[in-house]
């Protein structure tokens, strides 16, 4: 950043650039404490009586008490940092700190401690303290030689320590059982793996004082959706277990596995100990803890306290078969009961009111003569619903998909306790904490995203009656996933992942792991209601837990003695939203002991700091906390506050509009083909919404991680991505206006909004009274095309940052460019939605159910007889409609489409005929139009021209229409289907054109399987192309490849027929011309036979060679009309030769005969084989000349039959 202010002309002040400010607790009279050094900090960490800065330049301080500095403890004061020389010379990136110890890591990912070492947190073996940093190697056992490891974060409890590698995977060392690790042997002084999380991308990790955190990515869905266990990963005992009686089923989950929990005595659990009543968030101008004129931009506190007062124990020796032991246990059962009754109360899913801001229910007193039938009848009323499925089916396999049990299908995670009164309000605090809402969003979505608490008792029989289950069973809500599955693929790595999950381990007494119980975990375990919540950052304080969202909400549970929770539950053992002001969006939090801060946006560039937690008076002593802030308030820094700032509002304001608008427009009833629109408008609205949540969260990630280049922009580096989501977005909404959704949603959702739909106008930022309920929706999903301009202002103001000469001014420059002209794109784009929707309204109805199309636009059309056809009729109307791909002509009833990819248009010069005259050039048809001035003709021409250029380049719904040329090209690449044309009717072609022919390469369909690959011209086959036409007796095809002229068969080519014949040779007008081949069949079918030679017209003509293989006869000779027909000669297998005159096929006149036997004839042969003439000399010497003159004659007949 330093180069970056000096680019800018900026005094670079570093004294007011990380500034660092502590106080002790908090209340009206406490005045933040500056900690005075000469190099700003960068970042910050607490212990419990002991600071770890990282400032400028890599150079790690330390403040407060070090035990583990035995020269040093009385030599510094409590605020005066002290220089860790040990790590001089190393490059320190981060720092963290536990409670009693301290980490660094380094630029290139190693790993150095120092502090208390008696747990093993210091991860080095034989030692109780570390005085000074000392590396701590993190090694992969499973390679050899063992490789390092390389750290990207580092975090810190009280007794033990992780760290994130470069795999995201984590190494965990120290004692406990928030290690994770599988062993108990303690303490673990190597780093080791947390195999549990192995195979999982792990984004962060967080520390309390005896449990730890860890933000996971979403395993993809084809990897995550696996069928859940039936039986215990560890004990491979069954989870679920169902008894079927005359009149109820009896369902219990009272599995409990003892290699999942940590026990303490028999029948003893621990609990979190009576709290104070918790204190809200404070905010006013005197509250806030930042000075004014500052802007904050980090926010870490202390992650830790000394000890920890949850040693005491509820519960007595009672008996083991009953949920409780007295009537004070059942008093306090019943009251948690209440909060379930109050939500189950709720109307059903299919007309909940979505407009609630606050989900999370009261506590209601409840008092009954008969506590348990009150019991009893509660617990029916709470699983009735979800058990008729189960009921019905019999099938236990059934009712765990159903339940989606988040706890039982998990290896290694307990899954109850046995017996025990303060077990069994543990089972029972989980079941109801799981029926209770703690989420701002729609019900129905909590009932679709998860539903993996567990909704059962566990630990008690369910008896249910089967008439109960009939009256509560109806059908299930379904609602539409509005998360685009896996995230937007071509952001891939660039944008972080809002699909996450929090996973947590160690102690849970205070609730703090927030699984809804009080138990400990051995091994990470999945928090299932935070799954869909869209955590992007996790905090974890000594006994308390936050995780944040990219929504700017927090989610906090476990203690809340001193009100960190910033909720008024006390404890709590599951995640619940921190009550906030509405408009308060939080962007980063810190937890300390008992104390929560909270850094959010306020009305301009500064945030405001806001804190929840422990009060002290002043003088008294407290937990420290500490802010470090910058007061670069004009320049590049604020200019990034500001930029993500907007990009959280923004996102903010999208997923109201997703959750309370959206979610119900679904639900409506429509149309089918708006039934279509709507849900593809709805997918392209997320999208839109999910990646702006992902860049919202890059951009708070980077401040958090002080990341103030600007080279970090996603939008400035990959603007396409964010160019080509508004333009699906946009015309998505478009299409849906154009068909008329707006107007079709009107009436279903005035029924459901009212009739003040003030949320609608509150949304859309709409002041207009008595504006229609569908003009209020068509702006309120135009609404996110105002937030380019955003963008546009906000890169233009970081570029004043720079000087105008540097190579960063004009790179934002070209991104602020590349946004404003997008923003100006879509404004255009929708008046056009408008304009064609106001069009079709007056638009005669016959036709518009033909020609209206969703992406189809109006540019022009000629109702006010501006153009008209050439030599029309006195009393024929023509309407010309010019859209976006088409020109239509419309005559009373009748209309044609002329597809805009295939018309040309040029102007007739106005010299000759002194009309005003445009001539249209389609594959089928050439008219004229007459325009009514030369100023209406250079309107059309223009207009046409522009369309058909869009059409052609697919801008009309995807570009920006930057570069139009003047005249789109004649010739084109197009696709057209002929209507008119006898030899091409109802063909398709698709292939290069030219004023209004094909020409060059193309392709032909014909609807009865004919297809010609090849070139054109002329809108004729011409040159070398493949032609194919199916043969509908033998179902096969016939295939040509050949030269084509003028449409037909003309040159060099290969014809292979449908009956197995084989062509090569000459063709001329589609038939066999010239010199070719003929194979006829194979040697194994019944006729094979070649003939090479010439033909005319399709037929043997001239000079040619006839091989009959199977007859075992060959002839070379002339041939006419496919007969041999002249002078040829005839040899055959049976060693005849005959060479002579042949006519129609027949040896027939003066020929010569060679017999086998060298006997030759010589004379005339007539029609029947009759030999005249004379014989050869060694025939004439024969006894039997009959004979001869017999078998010759025999012969003869068996060759010509």
């Amino acid at each position: 950043m330093e180069c970056q202010r000096k680019s800018s002309g900026e005094e670079d002040s570093s004294g007011e650039r990380g500034s660092l400010h502590t106080w002790k607790g908090y209340s009206y009279s406490v005045t933040p404490e500056r900690v005075l050094l000469t190099r700003p900090v960068l970042q910050a960490a607490l212990g419990t009586r002991h600071g770890v800065l990282l400032v400028e330049g890599g150079q790690v301080y330390s403040f407060g008490e070090f035990p583990w500095k035995q020269s040093q403890v009385s030599e510094v004061g409590p605020l005066k940092p002290v220089l860790e020389s040990a790590l001089s010379g190393q490059r320190v990136v981060a720092v963290a700190a536990g409670s009693f110890h301290s980490g660094a890591l380094t630029e290139d990912g190693g790993v150095h401690m120092w502090g208390e070492n008696s747990f093993g947190q210091c991860g080095l073996s034989s030692l109780t303290v570390v005085p000074n940093p000392t590396p701590v190697a993190v090694l992969d056992p499973d390679t050899s030689p063992p490789h390092t490891i390389r750290v990207l974060e580092l975090a810190c409890g009280e007794q033990h320590s992780l760290a994130l590698s470069a795999q995201h995977e984590v190494w965990a060392w120290g004692s406990g059982c928030q290690l994770g690790l599988v062993t108990t042997i303690f303490p673990v002084w190597k780093p080791q793996k947390v195999e549990h999380l192995a195979g999982r991308h792990v984004l962060q990790v967080a520390c309390g004082a005896f449990h730890s955190l860890a933000l996971v990515r979403c395993l993809p869905p084809q990897v995550a959706r696996r069928p859940l266990p039936d039986k215990c990963g560890q004990c491979n005992q069954l989870l679920y277990t169902m008894t079927d009686k005359e009149d109820h089923v009896i369902i219990s989950d009272s599995h409990y596995c003892p290699l999942g929990v940590e026990l303490l005595a028999e029948g003893e659990a621990r609990l979190g100990p009576g709290r104070s009543p918790p204190l809200g968030l404070q905010s006013s101008p005197s509250e806030t803890v930042a000075q004014n004129g500052e802007v904050l931009t980090t926010t870490d506190s202390d992650i830790s306290a000394a000890g920890t007062d949850s040693d005491q124990t509820v519960g007595g020796a009672g008996s083991r078969n009953s949920p409780y032991t007295d009537d004070q246990a059942v008093k306090e059962y019943l009251k948690k009961l209440s909060d379930t009754s109050v939500a189950e109360e709720t109307p059903p899913a299919d007309s909940l009111d979505l407009l609630t801001s606050d989900h999370i229910p009261g506590v209601m007193p409840v008092t009954t003569s008969s506590a348990l039938n009150s019991l009893v009848s509660s617990c029916a009323s709470a699983v009735g619903e979800r058990v008729v499925s189960t009921y019905e089916a019999l099938s236990l396999k059934k009712m765990i998909n159903y339940y989606y049990p988040g706890v039982g299908g998990v290896a290694g995670v307990p899954c109850g306790v046995p017996g025990g009164p303060a077990e069994e309000r543990v089972r029972l605090e989980e079941s109801m904490q799981g029926k209770k809402s703690c989420s701002t969003g729609d019900i129905r979505e909590e009932e679709a995203e998860g539903l993996s608490r567990r909704l059962s008792l566990p630990g008690l029989l369910s008896q249910v009656s089967p008439r109960l289950l009939r009256r509560a069973s109806r059908p299930r809500v379904r609602a539409v996933p509005l998360t685009p599955v896996g995230g937007l693929p071509e952001a891939g790595e660039l944008l972080p992942s809002l699909q996450t999950e929090v996973w947590s381990w160690g102690r849970g007494e205070e609730g703090q792991l927030g699984h809804g119980d009080n138990l400990p975990r051995l091994q990470p375990l999945c928090i299932k209601c935070l799954s869909s919540k869209e955590v992007v950052l996790v905090a974890a304080g000594a006994h308390h837990s936050l995780a944040l969202t990219a929504q700017s909400q927090v989610f906090s549970w476990g203690s809340n003695s001193s009100g960190q929770l910033g909720h008024m539950a006390s404890p709590t053992t599951i995640p619940r939203l921190a009550k906030l002001s509405e408009g308060i969006r939080v962007w980063d939090v810190g937890a300390g002991a008992q104390h929560t801060l909270l850094l959010a946006d306020g009305d301009c560039y500064q945030p405001i700091l806001y804190y929840s937690g422990q009060q002290v008076s002043e003088g008294a002593s407290g937990s420290h906390t500490h802010t470090h802030s910058d007061r670069n308030v004009m320049g590049f820094i604020v200019s990034l506050h500001e930029l993500a700032a907007a990009e959280r509002k923004f996102y903010c304001k999208l997923s109201s509009v997703k959750n309370h608008i959206l979610r119900p427009l679904l639900d409506l009833a429509l149309g089918p083909s708006s039934t279509v629109l709507l849900r593809s408008l709805v997918r392209c609205y997320s999208r839109l919404c999910h990646l702006t949540g992902q860049h919202s969260a890059s951009l708070t990630a980077n401040l958090r991680r002080r990341r103030r280049e600007f080279k970090s922009l996603v939008m400035l580096e990959h603007a396409s991505i964010f160019l080509d989501t508004y333009n699906e977005y946009c015309c998505s909404v478009g299409n849906f206006l154009v068909m008329g959704g707006f107007q079709a949603l009107a009436k279903p959702s005035l029924d459901f909004f009212g009739k003040c739909p003030e949320l609608l106008q509150r949304l859309a930022e709409s002041s207009e009274e008595n504006i229609p309920l569908s003009d209020l929706l068509v702006t309120l999903f135009y609404l996110p095309m105002r937030h380019l301009h955003e963008y546009g202002r906000l890169l233009l103001k970081l570029g004043t940052c720079f000087e105008v000469s540097s190579v960063d001014y004009q790179k934002l420059q070209d991104g602020c460019s590349k946004f404003e002209a997008l923003a100006l794109h879509l404004k255009r784009r929708r008046k056009e939605a408008e304009y064609t929707y106001h069009f079709w309204k007056s638009f005669p109805g016959k036709m518009t159910d033909s020609l209206r199309k969703p992406r189809r636009r109006l540019i022009c059309e000629s109702s006010n007889k501006a153009l008209t056809l050439q030599n029309s009729g006195r009393f024929s109307v023509n309407w010309f409609i010019l859209f976006n791909d088409a020109l239509v002509h419309a005559q009373f009833s009748t209309h044609h489409v002329f597809p805009l990819a295939t018309l040309w248009v040029e102007p007739i010069p106005e010299e000759n005929t002194g009309l005003h005259g445009l001539k249209v050039i389609s594959p089928e048809e050439t008219f004229t139009l007459l325009a009514c001035s030369s100023m209406e003709k250079a309107k059309w021409l223009r207009s046409i021209n522009q369309a058909v250029d869009q059409a052609m380049s697919g801008a009309g719904q995807s570009g920006s229409g930057a570069g139009q040329r003047a005249e789109p090209p004649i010739s084109r690449t197009a696709s057209y289907t002929f209507y008119k044309d006898s030899r091409l009717k109802e063909a398709t072609y698709e292939g290069r054109w030219l004023a209004g022919k094909p020409n060059g390469r193309g392709m032909v369909k014909w609807l009865d399987g004919r297809i010609y690959t090849g070139t054109f011209k002329n809108g004729l086959e011409d040159g070398f192309g493949d032609y194919v036409m199916p043969s509908k007796t033998l179902n096969l095809n016939d295939h040509y490849q050949g030269h084509w002229k003028e449409g037909k068969m003309h040159g060099i080519g290969t014809y292979k027929y449908a009956t197995g014949e084989l062509y090569e040779g000459s063709f001329q007008d589609n038939t066999r011309h010239g010199h070719g081949m003929l194979r006829s069949g194979t040697l194994n079918s019944s006729s094979p036979s070649v003939f090479i030679g010439q033909w005319v017209h399709d037929k043997k003509t001239g000079y040619g060679v006839f091989d009959d293989i199977t007859r075992g006869e060959k002839y070379m000779g002339m041939w006419q009309d496919d007969q041999r027909q002249g002078t040829g000669v005839i040899v055959t297998q049976f060693g005849l030769y005959y060479e002579g005159a042949f006519n129609n096929n027949k040896m027939q006149g003066t020929g010569v005969l060679l017999s086998e036997d060298n006997t030759t004839y010589e004379g005339e042969f007539s029609e029947d084989w009759t030999l005249n003439g004379k014989v050869s000399e060694k025939e004439r010497h024969t006894n039997k000349p009959e004979h001869c003159h017999t078998h010759t004659q025999l012969a003869l007949i068996h060759i010509f039959a």
